[in-house]
């Protein structure tokens, strides 16, 4: 698949964390297209030679090759953090045969900055970039659903490079959780997090209160969904439509 092939988002053969026959080398194949084709666009300097296919998707060529692309504030990652979330990522990784290509995509994790209120972070607009709060850490159950949180959305940043899911001034919307001003794009990647999250417990055989949580969320963002219908793109219908199967 080339950037320039005229097809739709279900040639990748469902959703990432949910369908076994997701297709990763197809949207990779598509990624890198469209990464050299952006980096021709900006003159990006010191860029892998084509044929280096893996050097395509790392972060730092993600950033060069990404239009209007900038960092956020961040605290450097202390080491022994990084080797609980190594740790933890290769955990996650075990739950299930297709869950491996995704928590291997190569990301780089920071701390946000103090004060920041947030659990954790991360922007379309700084490819393959994660930031997680100091509370994160406060328990392997917390440091999972945020592992599993950034890299849902990390994926749905690559799919959004073939294929935007909302138009053009789309209207602005409150989350279930009451978040405001977020984009019909951002509830689908609610959606998505709530539903992977879902498959993580059912995968580790747990039921808690997160569970009933994390189902009432994303059916909540599946109808947020629903009611702004207008404002997606057929991709941005097709992935809604897809975790309205999941959830």
């Amino acid at each position: 698949m080339s950037a320039d092939t005229q097809v739709d988002v279900t040639v990748l053969n469902g959703v990432p964390f949910l369908d076994h026959g997701f297709s990763v080398p197809r949207l990779f194949g598509g990624v890198v297209a469209v990464r050299q084709r952006h980096g021709e666009q900006l003159h990006a300097e010191d860029l892998p030679a084509k044929e280096d296919f893996p050097a395509w998707l790392t972060p730092e060529v993600a950033v060069k090759t990404r239009p209007n692309a900038f960092p956020l504030p961040v605290r450097p990652m202390p080491v022994a953090r990084s080797r609980r979330i190594r740790r933890a990522v290769l955990r996650l990784a075990d739950l299930a045969p297709s869950w491996r290509p995704l928590m291997g995509l190569p990301v780089r994790y920071h701390l946000l900055e103090q004060g920041d209120p947030s659990l954790s972070a991360s922007t379309y607009l700084w490819p393959q970039h994660v930031l997680l709060s100091d509370s994160a850490f406060d328990s392997g159950q917390a440091l999972d659903e945020l592992l599993v949180h950034e890299t849902c959305h990390q994926w749905l940043y690559l799919i959004e490079e073939l294929w935007p899911f909302d138009v053009p001034n789309a209207r602005r919307v409150a989350l279930p959780s009451g978040t405001p001003d977020r984009a019909p794009r951002e509830v689908i990647g609610a959606a998505h997090v709530a539903a992977a999250t879902l498959r993580m417990y059912q995968d580790l055989n747990v039921h808690s209160d997160r569970v009933d949580f994390f189902t009432s969320y994303g059916r909540g963002c599946l109808e947020l969904l629903n009611d702004i219908d207008e404002d997606l793109t057929p991709a941005g219908r097709i992935i809604a439509g897809q975790l309205q199967e999941a959830i």
